[in-house]
């Protein structure tokens, strides 16, 4: 299995909202922990909260690291209303996946505190 792609594909699926294409991907006694909002899904909730979490989103994985059966990403998921970025970290057994934790951080102004100590610039 190439890696690079099943996690590309994974996340053109999850942005597009696709219910069918998303169960491919995953173990049936996997679980999904979001670890920002303290809560952890079966795989049918999972695709549930996915599918039904309003507006139309695009992602781009913008890093995948892999060792051994942990794979973990950088994945910008954006709409015309929001942006996120989030680092995943996938346990993949048999090409399927048995785990999933993930850091979602939304994308905002830097705060004002540190615009007044004029402290870092913008990531290029």
């Amino acid at each position: 299995m190439d890696i690079q792609l099943f996690i590309i594909q994974y996340w053109e699926d999850v942005a597009k909202q696709k219910e069918e294409a998303l169960k491919k991907y995953f173990h049936e006694n996997a679980y999904i922990r979001w670890h920002d909002s303290n809560e952890q899904f079966n795989v049918n909730e999972f695709i549930r909260a996915n599918c039904d979490y309003p507006g139309n989103w695009c992602g781009k994985v913008e890093r995948i690291e892999c060792l051994n059966h942990t794979v973990v990403t950088v994945t910008h998921v954006y709409s015309s209303d929001a942006s996120f970025h989030v680092v995943s970290f996938f346990e993949i057994v048999d090409n399927k996946i048995t785990s999933l934790d993930e850091y979602w951080g939304e994308d905002g102004d830097v705060p004002q505190w540190r615009k007044e100590k004029r402290i870092g610039k913008p990531i290029q």
